[in-house]
């Protein structure tokens, strides 16, 4: 089961730049998805973006309904997490297309840190020793929070700027904590609190 998860954890659902705490908030990047809708581009570049992220949207919902609850085959959660992840790249390499040299840069810079944090992130998760009954539930909630993510995302009725808002509201830690025990919670803010000052040295 351990192996499992440490596979979906890093094939799909935790290719994200953890380590990156959203200034001011209680609320981590676990999905980089995000990074998609801060990047500091033109309007037109927006509006092609957002074309792109649409396009992705499309596939990933459609293979949503396939997880339904916590009784979800874990084969079928893999396959999903690596459908997602196949996208991601996809929808990254289309908008580093569309990206200046110096947006790219930066781009490039913050996928990088994404990437080197999945190891990390998911050594983390698997420190705080779950239960194979907290497994699937711990699973659902991340994936439930990643669902939530890309509805955000991928909804051009809002601005950039609105769904930067909306994001923040989906507290994949937080819905996380519930799902623990006390001491399972202390690991937790302990992590949390390393996240927290990894940023404020990064500032």
């Amino acid at each position: 089961m351990i192996c499992m998860i440490c596979m979906i954890l890093s094939s799909g659902l935790l290719g994200i730049d953890a380590a990156v705490c959203l200034a001011n908030e209680n609320t981590y990047r676990l999905y980089p998805e995000e990074l998609w809708i801060e990047l500091d581009v033109t309007t037109e570049q927006r509006k092609q973006i957002d074309t792109i992220i649409k396009a992705a949207a499309i596939s990933v919902f459609k293979n949503q309904e396939k997880i339904k609850n916590t009784n979800t085959n874990m084969l079928d959660i893999l396959k999903y997490e690596s459908l997602v992840n196949d996208r991601r790249i996809k929808v990254n390499e289309k908008i580093s297309q569309l990206l200046t040299i110096e947006q790219q840069n930066i781009f490039d810079s913050q996928l990088r840190k994404q990437e080197e944090s999945k190891d990390q992130i998911t050594m983390y998760i698997l420190s705080l020793e779950l239960t194979e009954e907290q497994q699937p539930a711990v699973l659902y909630s991340l994936i439930e929070s990643q669902k939530q993510i890309w509805s955000i995302i991928s909804n051009e009725q809002l601005s950039w700027e609105a769904r930067r808002k909306k994001i923040k509201q989906v507290n994949a830690i937080d819905k996380l904590q519930r799902l623990l025990t006390e001491t399972q919670k202390v690991k937790l803010k302990s992590w949390s609190d390393l996240l927290s000052r990894f940023q404020g040295a990064d500032l």
